[in-house]
């Protein structure tokens, strides 16, 4: 019998299996030995013990997996991001889109609490930004319901990542997303941080994809040793038509990037973000 775990909590995962009837589950010793950890997203065999409870037999392969949030053969990533109360950072918001690329896993753009926003122009100037570059960038509100029916009728489908800094409102996106879902939503701290809210990552069902409902990290965790790889990541750049074809836009002759920086055609804040993942990932190799 064929499942997807859901949720795993003191190493004992909960599978939901394709009739849609949930398993609380136990590893055979031999599972831990050949595969190692489980993740939530595994897609896996049991064979029912007793009533609600059964035994993983088989975990099949994964088509990926992230570190932190723990989780296997993601299809996409809701990059939550807050301009207002908190505002968050564009280098973090780069560097999630960056992953994206690596892991080979779409990425879509949630912007909340435009509600509360103080500033119109500069909101717009970031949507217009990653929407020219060529991600689907959703303005939000789940205070007057903005914008949320669209995000969630747009088609897409496999396990989507709610991934973001904490007190992004990635719980209260995902309660606005699921009303009838429980899900935790705390107020930020008296100094204006985030205070996470979950505290372990579970798949929530929606009528056309898994929504993962995982714990914030101010950083995702990768390694790189190709600057091809991030380069790419920045799609904005293609076809710059720079001299060298392995031009890294940091001061090679006849650099496109960053003449067309200068020109005023790529965000300058972007190229900052770019070098400054080249220097964080590639340092150690």
């Amino acid at each position: 019998m064929e499942g997807l775990v859901v949720l795993l909590e003191a190493n004992r995962p909960t599978v939901e299996t394709l009739d849609g009837v949930r398993y609380l589950c136990y590893l055979r010793g031999k599972i831990k030995r050949d595969h190692g950890r489980i993740l939530v997203g595994d897609h896996v065999e049991i064979s029912p013990t007793d009533p609600g409870e059964a035994i993983v037999t088989a975990v099949l392969p994964r088509r990926s997996a992230l570190v932190r949030p723990p989780i296997a053969n993601v299809s996409g990533m809701f990059v939550v991001f807050s301009l207002n109360h908190p505002k968050g950072s564009l280098e973090l918001l780069d560097k999630r889109l960056v992953l994206a690329q690596i892991m080979g896993v779409e990425a879509e753009i949630v912007i909340t609490k435009t509600d509360l926003a103080e500033d119109n122009a500069s909101q717009d100037r970031v949507i217009a930004l990653y929407r020219q570059i060529g991600y689907r960038v959703w303005p939000v509100s789940v205070v007057t319901e903005h914008g949320v029916t669209d995000l969630v009728q747009a088609p897409r489908e496999g396990v989507w990542v709610l991934v973001g800094e904490s007190g992004a409102g990635k719980s209260s996106l995902a309660k606005a997303i699921l009303p009838h879902e429980a899900i935790a939503v705390q107020e930020l701290s008296r100094i204006g941080r985030g205070q996470q809210t979950t505290r372990w990552v579970r798949l929530l069902r929606t009528r056309q994809f898994w929504l993962a409902d995982t714990p914030g990290y101010t950083a995702l965790e990768t390694t790189v040793k190709d600057t091809a790889v991030i380069r790419q990541a920045f799609w904005e750049w293609e076809g710059a038509g720079c001299r060298f074809a392995s031009c890294c836009h940091l001061d090679e002759p006849d650099c496109a990037v960053r003449a067309g920086l200068a020109a005023g055609r790529f965000d300058q804040g972007r190229y900052d973000h770019y070098k400054i993942m080249l220097e964080q990932w590639l340092k150690s190799y």
